[in-house]
């Protein structure tokens, strides 16, 4: 009795971990800037995962000597796909009623769920993890992280088997279990994909291949299942000693400390994530997972309250629907940036409710159902289908019918597939340009505007003084997708404009990308700068980039439109206070100018369409050149 007591201590302190991840991933959607680091909530459930699976893995067959492989994949559907199955098919039907331009792609979505294959679908594909438009934002890009438990779950068994077999060859169950070489492949192919991680990455390329991956990923799981082999859920300690606790405190304490420094200073596309910090983060998880399972210390019983119990509990259904609330709610209120406050409490509450109906309505009655016997008693369990199964079987019905339509779009006509298409476009468009106009530059080359831009810019209302004033512009230009959805007409306007914009840019990843056209000689005499489209401006990062900057230097700024997120208003406080505190920075109300022209901008409300682009350069110029 006491044994079960103590063990279920520790799985309420997983549990506990399970709702700082969930609650990592829904910080960093209000605020990846200040919560960079968020989405490294993913490898807490990875290596959670790792080591309850291995840890069961290897308890049965130290009873039994076997493994009952079909009834393990048996309750992990049963725990798993009742829950997946009604969000896909309820998304489905959300789609097919109120948002027909994410119909493009939906069934591949589905199918490629179901079978656990998703990531390898999206990388496949080409689908960027940090290219989302808001309104147009697939609501299933999370779940590449099923998918890889998915094929862990598929693969790992087999591979821990067939090891314990030809090791414990003629072992008596009462005989102690030959399990080191599970930890010998473990950690042998968790440096592999450590390794290949590292090398697969390029700086200033998207890092989907490597985000996505299962090879690239599946160290989390393996740093996990290691552990599982180094001290089992067995080895908890019923009375632990003074020292023993001293210990497993600064374990624990060590661990959460480095989770929570990389959670608020990695940002999702920086170098030193994909090369050393992931593992560091799944590491530090390892630590504090060692606290809670040793059952010394306090770290435990830290862990384990009423809120983290709830939320831990309903993690799963928390962090299956969380996305699809939030893209479809910005969809329908894309002013949430003036209304923060109230559009984040709906959202959260939204969340809670339909996870918390999951949970008791799905996950627990159809988790625990006899599915053996399903033939047997389908008819009867028709029959007794409450009023609210038959809402859900309706559900799953428009998802049907939604999953079908989407077989007949033509995914190259939805509209964020425009966006996507340009902004792809455009970023090889900057490369090839670049290579070019930095040649040009360096050796001081003439540059020249061909006619034909002149006449189409002098229709927004650019004089030909103010023309021949931008053709001699000397400057660079770092942005994000909003600038690079309009860099052709920036760069016609101004073709001595050194251009760098990245999608997802960061504010802060703008102070390598400056520093680095310093160190190229490619600054120029000005700089204008377009983030704050993905996070929060901060006044240390306005101040490197004046102090990269100079005094002698004029930087614009362009203020950021981005309704759809809380902190539009906040980045543009922080700028005009900045404005008011550096004579040789100038803020350029590029919100105010378009927030009266939703027809200017994509579906997302944020980047410029074709039209947009033209407005997006000439008013800029308008601003820089103005007398």
């Amino acid at each position: 009795m006491e044994n079960n007591k103590v063990k279920h201590r520790f799985i309420t302190g997983f549990t506990g971990l399970r709702a700082l991840a969930v609650i990592g991933v829904i910080l960093y959607h209000f605020n990846p800037q200040l919560f960079s680091g968020g989405y490294l909530g993913v490898p807490i459930f990875l290596t959670l995962s790792g080591y309850l699976v291995t840890d069961h893995l290897i308890g049965e067959y130290q009873q039994t000597n076997t493994f009952d492989y079909g009834n393990f994949w048996y309750k992990r559907i049963k725990k798993l796909y009742p829950t997946l199955i009604m969000m896909l098919f309820a998304t489905a039907a959300y789609i097919t009623f109120f948002q027909r331009n994410l119909l493009a792609n939906l069934w591949q979505s589905i199918v490629t769920n179901l079978t656990y294959t998703y990531n390898w679908y999206e990388i496949l594909n080409g689908q960027s993890y940090f290219q989302n438009f808001a309104g147009s934002q697939s609501p299933f890009t999370h779940l590449w992280t099923l998918a890889v438990e998915g094929q862990f779950y598929l693969i790992w068994p087999l591979i821990v088997m067939l090891i314990l077999r030809f090791f414990n060859k003629g072992r008596q169950k009462s005989e102690a279990l030959n399990q080191k070489q599970v930890l010998y492949v473990a950690l042998g192919l968790s440096l592999f994909s450590i390794i290949e991680m590292a090398l697969l990455y390029q700086h200033g390329v998207d890092p989907s291949r490597v985000y996505y991956g299962t090879d690239t990923r599946m160290f989390s799981i393996l740093l996990g299942a290691a552990l599982a082999v180094i001290w089992p859920s067995n080895r908890i300690m019923h009375h632990a000693g003074k020292e023993q606790n001293v210990f497993f405190n600064v374990i624990g304490g060590i661990g959460l400390f480095l989770m929570a420094i990389l959670v608020f200073t990695v940002g999702a596309q920086s170098t030193f994530l994909y090369r050393g910090g992931m593992v560091l983060f799944s590491l530090a998880t390892v630590l504090t997972m060692w606290a809670v399972v040793a059952n010394a210390g306090f770290w435990n019983k830290r862990l384990t309250n009423p809120i983290f119990n709830w939320i831990g509990s309903r993690s799963y259904e928390i962090y299956v629907y969380q996305l699809p609330v939030f893209v479809f709610f910005g969809d329908k209120f894309k002013d949430i940036a003036d209304h923060q406050l109230i559009y984040g409490i709906v959202e959260l509450l939204l969340i809670g409710v339909i996870s918390e109906l999951s949970y008791r309505c799905i996950q627990i009655p159809f988790g625990h159902y006899d599915y053996r016997a399903l033939f047997h008693k389908i008819i009867a369990y028709i029959k007794k289908l409450s009023k609210l199964q038959i809402v859900l079987f309706v559900i799953l019905t428009f998802g049907i019918f939604g999953i079908i339509q989407s077989t007949l779009i033509n995914p190259h006509q939805a509209n964020h597939t425009q966006l996507a298409k340009r902004i792809k476009e455009n970023s090889q468009k900057e490369k090839d340009h670049n290579k070019k106009l930095a040649e040009r530059i360096k050796s001081k080359q003439a540059i020249k505007r061909p006619q034909a831009d002149v006449t189409e810019f002098e229709k927004e209302g650019l004089s030909a003084t103010q023309l021949n004033e931008a053709e001699k512009f000397s400057g660079c230009a770092v942005g994000d997708s909003v600038m690079l959805s309009g860099r052709d007409d920036l760069q016609k306007i101004f073709p001595r404009l050194y251009i760098d914009a990245a999608v997802s840019r960061q504010t802060t990843d703008g102070v390598s990308t400056l520093q680095s056209l310093s160190n190229q000689g490619l600054m120029g005499k000005n700089i204008i700068i377009g983030l704050g489209t993905n996070g929060e401006i901060k006044d240390d990062t306005i101040k490197q980039i004046m102090q990269i900057a100079g005094s002698k230097r004029h930087v614009y700024w362009i203020n950021v439109h981005v309704p759809t997120q809380p902190w539009q208003n906040t980045d543009n406080d922080t700028l005009n206070n900045a404005q008011k505190q550096y004579h040789n920075l100038t803020v350029i109300d590029w919100n105010d100018y378009i927030k009266d022209h939703p027809d200017w901008l994509y579906s997302d409300s944020t980047h410029p369409n074709q039209t947009g682009s033209v407005k997006y350069a000439s008013f800029i110029a308008n601003e820089i050149l103005k007398k």
